[in-house]
């Protein structure tokens, strides 16, 4: 079989293939739709996974790169294979970067690898941070089982020292995991500014290093390389398994052979594997593509096109049993009796799990889109609430690389708000908003200065949707603490007036004066929309709202200008809902204003994204402004997109109260 031709399975396809035998099927066909193949580009820029192997490298400085070959118009295995070869043989000592290893149809890239006669050191380098001083359970609980959050990077790890002993029999492997420590911080100030984001780098990872040497890598990096020898062996003897009925080999002998003859493995249906694949179609935007879960449910339980339109279990909000289902063959409605969800176990007035589950269970049989509404109880929750009411929502980035020295990885980075105001007389006012985008400005503190000065300018009600402006408060609350600010007693009392203690908190609790009210716990408390399908997320409940209220939809389909209403980054004729030729409402983030719709075409554009309209887009747009060498023009583009975006978060939270006090009126039958 030629070098074109040759199916490998590497490592990424090793772990594909224990999610589930089947998907080794659709993966890499461009016939089938793959809801998780983004840019891989933007996917590492969002994870700073380029970074942290950059980073990692600078750990050997004396490493040689396997390169890609700008000449090769496919991907050359056996040249790379043949580079490592000759330099491992010609080297009693030597550490090289991505060196490749083959094995009959098996084929891996070592992250790092050092070796020292006739001992290699295989050491895979991750993003995903740990605790060094916490590490005996890390990987491995008390009672010997492998943590679920770590299993696949140690299977990954287990495989690719499989490959190396099987073409190399005579080097002695040990395994590592190269990791960002929480418990380092970096003596460095703006390591991650360090790591620059450049499309014409040879280098796989595509990073311009502005730093080449550590000095004191103890002080200096924030990763930490872990023996998990042990781990390790636990999968090779078959103690620890992801696909229960293989062992270690028998699982890369069997997901060997299944991708190298590229055959449909028919293995059985898990539910709670299925509920997730990312081989889905996926509306308009996949109309030409095909979907390998329906394809599955085709061959193993003859469904045809009209089953898929029936009411199924993988639409109910939050069912835990899909594994108890998967034994009985069971996944219809119409075919699971109530008794298959548990105990209604109602309380406190407000709609139980169970409850709400079996409300949508019958409303999609009976094809009742009627709203559910416990009315009495969310009108004394409304009147609970004090004007003027102040609706908030963040953007916040992750970040595997400090900003400022003294910082642990993965601290949080807020550099967006968006607040807007109802005042009792019904208008709707975006009051304030921040936003930082400047390369290595560390902006949380500045934030919270901004987020108190506009806050304070009453004593309504605050609201947020979902806990994530809670938790990423109480986060910076603990920067504060850690920090010379002179002003951060005063910060971090602002903070506690808001927010509650995490959970399992060690210091002294407090108690909110203020306390932040989630919209989305009183949707699910008191409130449910057919037409979300079971999601409570904003973005599916925004969507049910249009086709239920018809005084949403009169409000919001004229110009701001005539409802009531102020906008700092909409012009006064800006209609927010708009109608498509067959006269449904589009989802008004589908409509927000692309960054770059007017970009003059001669002026070349360093970053790669086309629109923000979702979280996962904005922090990729947010990275790109910290890691591109982009001017200020492409910035601001970036920037005004991101103001846009979050003032739609807010003003859609401002929708959901609006509707849900309209449903709350006596005059209001469901």
């Amino acid at each position: 079989m030629s070098n074109l031709k040759k199916r490998y399975l590497t490592k990424s396809r090793y772990k594909l293939g224990l999610e589930c035998p089947n998907k080794l099927y659709y993966t890499k066909k461009k016939v089938y739709s793959n809801q998780k193949l983004e840019d891989f580009f933007l996917q590492a820029l969002a994870s700073g996974g380029f970074q942290v192997e950059e980073l990692a490298r600078m750990h050997y400085p004396e490493g040689i790169l396997i390169e890609d070959k700008k000449s090769d118009e496919t991907y050359n295995y056996e040249d790379k294979v043949n580079q490592t070869t000759k330099l491992l043989e010609n080297n009693d000592e030597i550490v090289i970067f991505e060196a490749a290893f083959c094995f009959e149809n098996l084929f891996i890239r070592v992250d790092i690898l050092e070796k020292k006669g006739n001992q290699i050191n295989l050491i895979e380098v991750k993003s995903k941070s740990f605790d060094s001083t916490n590490a005996e359970y890390e990987f491995e609980g008390k009672k010997g089982n492998l943590s679920s959050s770590w299993k696949s990077y140690l299977f990954d790890v287990a495989f690719q020292k499989y490959v190396i002993n099987k073409a190399f029999p005579q080097y002695n492997v040990k395994p590592f995991l190269m990791l960002a420590d929480k418990s380092k911080t970096t003596s460095i100030k703006g390591l991650n500014q360090l790591f620059r984001i450049t499309n014409n780098n040879n280098n796989r990872t595509g990073i311009e290093r502005r730093i080449h040497t550590l000095t004191d890598i103890s002080s200096e990096s924030i990763l930490g390389k872990v023996d998990v020898s042990r781990e390790t062996s636990g999968i090779e003897t078959g103690k620890h398994r992801i696909i229960e009925e293989f062992d270690f080999e028998e699982s890369i002998q069997i997901l060997s052979k299944t991708f190298k003859e590229d055959k449909y493995y028919n293995y059985p249906l898990d539910y709670s594997s299925c509920k997730s694949c990312e081989f889905k179609t996926n509306g308009e935007a996949d109309s030409n593509s095909k979907s390998g879960f329906k394809e599955c449910f085709k061959k193993q339980l003859s469904w045809e096109e009209p089953d898929f339109n029936e009411p199924n279990i993988f639409e109910i909000w939050d069912f835990r049993r899909l594994n108890k289902l998967t034994e009985t063959g069971e996944l219809k409605l119409k075919n699971i009796p109530d008794e298959e969800f548990g105990e209604v176990k109602d309380k406190d007035d407000k709609m139980s799990r169970v409850r709400r589950q079996l409300i949508q269970k019958h409303k999609a049989l009976d094809n009742d889109y009627t709203p559910e509404l416990y009315q009495d109880e969310l009108k004394d929750e409304i009147e609970s609430w004090t004007f003027p009411l102040n609706f908030i929502d963040f953007e916040a980035s992750v970040v595997a690389l400090p900003f400022y020295e003294g910082q642990s990885p993965y601290e949080k980075v807020v550099f967006q708000f968006s607040h807007h105001i109802i005042h009792e007389d019904g208008k709707v006012e975006h009051a304030n908003e921040y936003i930082n985008v400047q390369p290595g400005e560390f902006p949380n503190f500045e934030f919270v200065r901004e987020l108190k000065t506009a806050l304070e300018q009453n004593v309504g009600t605050v609201f947020q949707y979902s806990s994530y402006e809670n938790s990423t408060l109480n986060q910076i609350k603990q920067q504060l603490e850690n920090s010379a600010e002179t002003d951060r007693k005063e910060l971090i009392n602002f903070i506690i007036t808001l927010t509650t203690p995490p959970r399992n908190y060690a210091g002294s609790p407090w108690l909110p004066i203020r306390p932040l009210v989630d919209l989305r716990k009183v949707i699910v408390d008191y409130y449910y929309n057919p037409y979300t399908k079971g999601s409570n997320s904003i973005k599916a409940v925004l969507p049910a709202i249009f086709e239920t209220s018809e005084l949403i939809k009169s409000k919001y389909t004229k110009p701001i200008s005539d409802i009531n209403m102020t906008s700092k980054n909409f012009g006064d004729n800006h209609v927010w809902l708009r109608r498509k030729e067959d006269g449904t409402i589009e989802d008004p983030y589908k409509s927000l204003e692309h960054p770059f719709k007017d970009w003059d075409p001669e002026f070349e554009r360093k970053s790669e994204i086309e629109e923000i309209n979702n979280g996962g887009a904005a922090l990729t747009a947010y990275g790109l402004t910290q890691y591109t060498d982009m001017d200020d023009k492409e910035r601001g583009e970036i920037k005004n997109a991101l103001l846009r975006y979050c003032e739609l978060d807010t003003l859609a939270m401002v929708i959901v109260y609006e509707h849900l006090k309209e449903i709350t009126e006596d005059k209001y039958k469901v």
